[in-house]
């Protein structure tokens, strides 16, 4: 973010009163009145007021706030442009910049009742165009504890913030921490497990995917080198595993098997033998909606690998296989646990459950499922 932008306050004076007066003591009533969830559309233009700092244009706003009320400010629009917003006496309390091709969220707690004024601005002295502002108020969290899954929206201050996540349900847990304010980082900590991610989920977005115990799990949120601040939105949630879940290696499919298998923690893999007792066309997906499937094949002069061949993220291969035994890597792009959903069909032919995928092949042994377990 420019310096220019963190001299709004002072720019704002000298533009509507040419002297060194405080910027909310200036402008008087020129401020139109912003609203909780009531948007209103303006347009940065040559006729509007000037700042001195750095030459662009801007639109000032009011609202009233109480002590410690939370507001969040959305810009949307053709505008490349700023947000920054003052206390009645012109103090700075915080400011955000819109980044290309996106929407600028900026979030804040009151610090005092009173009136409080927000500058819109263009990011430069070139900077025109219509956006429309809209505020929200920000619900706190009610400090209860996560019972085995949920979601939490609060507002980060600065430093670490802590949550309480109480797990009665043994199984996998997904913990997705977003938000379009700043860079995350999320932590847990607790039962023997203490782990940490910090762009593991979608763009700047953080994601943990791990076996939890019964237990209390402390979970951590912070901005990316302790500088940020604003709302986010904390979601937990409980997988449920099929009784014959996959959770070891070894285990042998053959054309026909439907079978849900549990990466593993360490690197997000998980290993099978594929049995091919005739040659033919055979299909392979590994399908997930927690994470970004990858699929390897090989054996003989077999060597096949996939990303995104499926739908969306999901892994996908389709080849003309001779018979035989395959090597057959399932993983996640993310290297993290998670539910895979892994398929491997021959035209329309029926589903078999990994139990009865022996069926196809009398001399091949299948792998008993090992029993669900943290690794």
């Amino acid at each position: 973010m420019r310096t220019a932008t963190t001299l709004l306050a002072a720019a704002l004076a000298l533009a509507i009163s040419g002297c060194g007066q405080k910027a909310g003591a200036a402008d008087g009533g020129k401020a139109a009145s912003l609203d909780f969830d009531k948007a209103v559309a303006g347009e940065i233009t040559t006729s509007s007021p000037l700042s001195f700092s750095d030459g662009s244009r801007y639109q000032l706003y009011s609202m009233q706030l109480k002590d410690k009320q939370a507001v969040s400010l959305k810009l949307v629009g053709s505008l490349s442009g700023a947000i920054s917003v003052f206390r009645d006496d012109g103090t700075l309390v915080t400011r955000g910049e819109r980044s290309e091709d996106s929407g600028l969220e900026v979030t804040f707690r009151a610090d005092g009742a009173g009136r409080y004024r927000i500058a819109v601005n263009g990011d430069d002295a070139d900077a025109y165009g219509p956006y429309r502002l809209q505020a929200t108020e920000v619900v706190p969290y009610d400090g209860k504890p996560l019972a085995n899954g949920g979601q939490i929206v609060d507002l980060l201050a600065g430093q670490r913030q802590e949550y309480t996540l109480q797990v009665d349900k043994p199984g996998l847990y997904q913990i997705n921490l977003t938000s379009n304010a700043f860079d995350t980082v999320l932590d847990l900590k607790g039962a023997n497990v203490e782990e940490e991610d910090d762009d593991g989920g979608s763009s700047t977005n953080s994601r943990l995917s791990l076996m939890l115990d019964s237990g209390t799990y402390k979970l951590g949120v912070r901005a990316l080198d302790d500088e940020g601040s604003g709302q986010f939105r904390l979601d937990v949630k409980n997988t449920a595993l099929a009784a014959d879940v996959v959770a070891a290696d070894g285990t042998t499919l053959a054309v026909g098997a439907n079978v849900q298998a549990l990466l593993s923690r360490e690197d997000g893999e998980r290993r099978f033998v594929l049995n091919v007792p005739q040659a033919g066309s055979v299909r392979i997906d590994a399908l997930s909606d927690q994470v970004d499937t990858t699929l390897r094949l090989t054996g003989g002069t077999i060597n096949l690998e996939d990303d995104d061949g499926g739908n969306g993220t999901n892994a996908r291969l389709q080849a003309n296989l001779p018979a035989g035994r395959y090597q057959l890597l399932v993983a996640s792009l993310e290297e993290s646990q998670a539910v895979v959903q892994v398929r491997v069909s021959a035209g329309s032919g029926e589903s078999l459950s990994v139990r009865d995928a022996a069926s196809a092949d009398s001399d091949v042994a299948v792998a008993a499922p090992a029993d669900v377990d943290a690794n």
